[in-house]
């Protein structure tokens, strides 16, 4: 099988995991694929659809990863403490604070 076969296969897969959980009414997302992927995995008896699933899911993590990395460093120094202030949080909890 060639790597185009192997891609084809993979993307056949992500689509019917994402059917089923449209079926299901349940959310489309990264965590939720990834799920579904490996429940579809666990059953799954075909080596070479086995091997397709490892690499679905590989592929999504390795998103997900690179998204989650993305986002922290979206982060600039100096929000989180506008974020603890917005949220009533301070660095020194019970100081200045209104009961």
């Amino acid at each position: 099988m060639n790597r185009s076969d192997i891609e084809k296969l993979t993307d056949e897969l992500i689509g019917q995991a994402v059917l089923l959980l449209l079926k299901r009414k349940a959310p489309v997302n990264s965590m939720a694929l990834l799920t579904e992927l490996r429940s579809l995995l666990a059953i799954e008896t075909d080596a070479r659809r086995r091997d397709a699933f490892t690499t679905a899911i590989a592929d999504i993590e390795a998103v997900v990863m690179v998204k989650a990395k993305d986002q922290k460093q979206q982060i600039k120094p100096g929000q989180t403490e506008t974020v603890r202030s917005l949220s009533g949080e301070s660095r020194n909890p019970g100081k200045g604070k209104v009961h």
